[in-house]
This record gives C-alpha cells, sequence and structure tokens, in this order.
C-alpha cells in the first residue's frame, strides 16, 4: 500500500502529538493536523486503517552516539555494548534500551533510549489500537539530500540537525546560536574541503558550514519522506512486534473447524436423503422436472434424463453447442469466486453465440463482483437489476471475446 500514517510523539501524555497521512504513489499529502496530548491518538485508528503506521519519537529522548567495534567477534561486540558504554552513561544500564544502527568501518551508530520512556510510547500506541511496526529518532528522519553531509530543519520550538548516517541532535530554539557552532568539526583554515555542507529545510545561518536551502514544506511532510529512508528502529528486543502469523494461524484453523463440520453435516444431510420417502423423492423429481422446463422451454415432463441424453448426443459435435458447454465451462470460476450468487436460468442462442444467464444474489455488489469475474472471459451485457424479497436479480448476455 502507498500510503502511510506518520505520526511524531512528544516525551510527555500531554504533549501535542503531530500526524500526516501521505501518498507515496501519487506524492500528496492525503490529510494532517495535530492532537492536543497523547490520550487523543485513539482518533487516529480510524485514518490508519490497514495503512503501515510510522512513529517518529523526540531525539530530546534518545542519546544518539558511535562506539568503535573489534574488527573480529563484532557480533560478540554487539552484545557487549551496553558494557561498552557504560562509563559514558549516567544512568544504570539496566534501565536503558540499547539499539544498534548504520556502521561505516569499525564506528558502529548507536541509540539508547531509557526504557521508561521507550515503555511510554509502546503504551500510548497500543491503547490508540495503532499497529506501529516502526519508531524512528525524528533526527534521523531528515533527509540527507544529495551531496550533503548534514540536514537541518526547524519544528515547534526546536532545531533537529541531522549530522551523518546514524548521528543527530535536537537543540532548543533558545540554544541554537550557543550550541550549533560547537557541532562543528575543527577546520583548518587553508583546507576547503573541512567545510561542512548542509541540506537546510528552513531558515538558517551557520557560519563555517555550507547551506544547500530546500524547497520550504511542511515539517511532517519532510519527516515522513525522509522516514521511509531512516537507518533505526527502536522497536527490537522486548519492544519488537509481535508476529502476525500466529494469529493467521489460529484463523485458518478456526477455518479449518468450520469447513469440518460444514463437511460432515453435508455428509449426513446427504445420508439422510439417501433414506428419505417416496413422497419426498417424488417432490424432488417434480423440482427437477420443472427446472428442466425452465431451463430447456420444453413442455413434456416424460422421462427427463432420456430426453437429456438424446439432447447430448444431439448436439455433440456441433460447434455451436460445443461453445455452449465451453461458454459454460468458462462460467464456473466465477461461480465460485462468487459463491453467493445464484443461477436462476439460462438459454443459449446458437445464431447469435450468446448465452443468457438469470442470476440472483443478495446485494447489487455482488451482482458486480460476479460480473467482473466473468469479464475477464466474456463481453458481458446485463440487463436491469430488480430487488425483491431481499434478493437482487438480472439478466447477463454473454458471448466470447
Amino acid at each position: 500500500m502507498s500510503e502511510r500514517l506518520f505520526i511524531r510523539l512528544g516525551t510527555q501524555t500531554d504533549d501535542v502529538c503531530q500526524w500526516l497521512v501521505w501518498s507515496e504513489q501519487e506524492q500528496e499529502i492525503i490529510a494532517s493536523g495535530e492532537l492536543p496530548d497523547a490520550t487523543q491518538l485513539h482518533t487516529l485508528s480510524e485514518r490508519a486503517g490497514a495503512r503501515p503506521v510510522d512513529v517518529m519519537v523526540p531525539t530530546s529522548a534518545i542519546t544518539l552516539t558511535e562506539v568503535n567495534l573489534p574488527e573480529k567477534g563484532q557480533r560478540q561486540a554487539l552484545k557487549a555494548l551496553p558494557f561498552m558504554l557504560e562509563d559514558v552513561l549516567a544512568q544504570d544500564i539496566d534501565q536503558l534500551h540499547f539499539v544498534p544502527g548504520p556502521r561505516h568501518g569499525s564506528a558502529l551508530s548507536v541509540a539508547i533510549v531509557a526504557h521508561e520512556q521507550m515503555q511510554l510510547w509502546v503504551d500510548w500506541v497500543k491503547a490508540a489500537g495503532l499497529n506501529v511496526k516502526r519508531m524512528i529518532p525524528d533526527s534521523l528522519a531528515l533527509p540527507l539530500a544529495d551531496g550533503c553531509q548534514w540536514a537541518a530543519m526547524t519544528i515547534n520550538d526546536e532545531l533537529l540537525i541531522r549530522i551523518g548516517e546514524g548521528q543527530g541532535h535536537s537543540i532548543p530554539s533558545a540554544w541554537q546560536d550557543a550550541v550549533l557552532p560547537k557541532l562543528l568539526p575543527l577546520q583548518d583554515a587553508e583546507d576547503d574541503m573541512d567545510t561542512v555542507t548542509v541540506a537546510n529545510y528552513s531558515p538558517l545561518e551557520l557560519q563555517g558550514a555550507e547551506l544547500f536551502s530546500q524547497p520550504l514544506e511542511l515539517p511532517m511532510l519532510v519527516l515522513a519522506k525522509g522516514a521511509l529512508q531512516a537507518p533505526m528502529n527502536l522497536m527490537t528486543d522486548q519492544y519488537r512486534p509481535k508476529r502476525e502469523s500466529n494469529k493467521t494461524l489460529l484463523v485458518w484453523k478456526n477455518a479449518a473447524i468450520i469447513v469440518g463440520v460444514c463437511l460432515l453435516l453435508s455428509f449426513i444431510q446427504k445420508g439422510v436423503d439417501i433414506y428419505q420417502t417416496h413422497k419426498q423423492i417424488d417432490e424432488v423429481k417434480a423440482e427437477t422436472v420443472a427446472v428442466f422446463k425452465q431451463a430447456t422451454g420444453s413442455r413434456s415432463s416424460k422421462n427427463v434424463e432420456t430426453i437429456l441424453r438424446s439432447m447430448l448426443r444431439k448436439y455433440q459435435g456441433k460447434s455451436s453447442n460445443s461453445d455452449m458447454f465451453a461458454m459454460m465451462s468458462g462460467l464456473i470460476q466465477a461461480f465460485e469466486k462468487v459463491p453467493s450468487v445464484q443461477p436462476n436460468s439460462l438459454r443459449y442462442d446458437g445464431n447469435r453465440g450468446e448465452l443468457r444467464l438469470q442470476i440472483s444474489a443478495d446485494s447489487y455488489d455482488q451482482v458486480e463482483a460476479f460480473k467482473q469475474a466473468i469479464g475477464k472471459g466474456f463481453n458481458v451485457d446485463s440487463g436491469a437489476q430488480n430487488k425483491e424479497d431481499d434478493k437482487v436479480s438480472t439478466i447477463l448476455t454473454l458471448r466470447n471475446h
């Protein structure tokens, strides 16, 4: 599906939450807005529908850093990440969630967030009934434009700045002038190659950097476009979304049980039919004769089986009637695809090569679904659709392509 719902959360329950529905295929915003706080996230459940949901969370609540891994035993080193960073963290590592990100050579990007904060975000979206599989630091959703090392954008009262594939910061506007220059690498005055190139998505002044202004768009739209290529997902380990395969298997298991019960009841019913009284058998024969008369236009009600066999022998080898059987055969898939549609009568006009089929269904949608199913194999003309006793009926005229 090309449409996705993007949500940007705050750190506290009463923080404003921003959202946007974006169609990647159409390259347009379907809807967007703000919620006053996280308790209103449930109002987005209908908008989410079957769309994928991506959540962006404040970088201000996350530590984005790098660690150098040894060339050998990197898999074991990943397991030891908390202990490798323990000395530079003020909080007990047991209270923190560590997420490895992109790697360049021996340098590995790492996101660190408190379990308490992470659980708060997860609880919000779960209580809202949102099926979220990706949770991204908002600064890492800033797109790195071609040729640019950094990206920057102001949203609300903070500046999001991405300083590499897996590194970023969130700076309050009041601190911007003091903090921004300190993020720049030390430069050699005689070496222009040290100048940082910045993709600027909102007005920004930064001496010592080369700014490349990007088209002005809604901040949430910029983040939505970049989130699709974000290199890090915080929903790992105990926060990893549970696979839905078990639910799917359970649904199929229940369906198999229902089908089994239906088949058993069908066999029982057939067994009962075999031992029905002669009166019931006569009623079935009378119904058979009625259907035969309606389908063939014959007035005779004697030796129906003999007449049918005679007609089959008569039609055998005749191209027009061979076409009729071929057309009838072509209807099988349509009836299997829309089993609620019932045939009431059919007539074949050999001169015109037409098969006229009267059908009935429970709704107009079922009739349309049946027409679409047979439309792949035939040219279909539909008569007027009539509704009576909660049944919709119509006559379809079928011709071969």
